[in-house]
């Protein structure tokens, strides 16, 4: 018996193979992001904003196409910002699986491991911290020969580590 699009979900079953190496590059050759893509990338980051998400039907590739134009890193990050129910660390998503060598997903996650680490950062996510953020993450992929994507993937690592090491209590504490 064949399975009616049997490659279509055995590239569904792990969620962020299918958003880095799909629609990533997809959409890095489009210039802009479809509502199709931009709903799963959203859907992956947070589920929270999902009410949020389809209001944006109609305006994300217009969006999309400005934010990926825009060389200001700020101004990059703002746009995206226009899209409703996104925030700071759902836009870092999504330049994150557009350009993984460039970006890397921001969350309290990763920062509280940067600070464990010894580099200081507060846990408050604003564009400045953002750029700051990103900057850190840059720099260390140079040192450690990774992506910023890679080395955010090495946080959340280290965290999740930190976690089964300590049976999971304290989950969401700030240490």
């Amino acid at each position: 018996m064949k399975i009616s699009n049997a490659k279509k979900y055995l590239n569904l079953y792990n969620i962020e193979d299918y958003l880095f190496n799909i629609i990533g590059p997809r959409i890095r050759e489009q210039g802009f992001i479809e509502f199709d893509d931009f709903y799963q990338i959203c859907m992956w980051k947070s589920v929270r904003q999902k009410q949020n998400y389809l209001k944006n039907k109609n305006n994300v590739k217009y969006i999309s196409r400005k934010a990926f134009a825009e060389k200001d890193e700020s101004l990059k990050m703002e746009q995206l910002l226009y899209l409703k129910g996104i925030g700071i660390p759902t836009a870092s998503a999504i330049l994150t699986i557009v350009f993984p060598d460039k970006y890397a997903v921001i969350d309290v996650r990763c920062i509280q491991m940067l600070n464990k680490i010894g580099i200081k950062i507060r846990e408050t996510i604003t564009i400045n911290r953002w750029l700051e953020y990103l900057n850190i993450m840059r720099e260390l992929a140079h040192e450690n020969n990774l992506t910023p994507r890679q080395i955010d993937q090495v946080l959340f690592s280290m965290h999740r580590e930190m976690l089964e090491k300590n049976n999971f209590q304290n989950l969401y504490s700030k240490s």
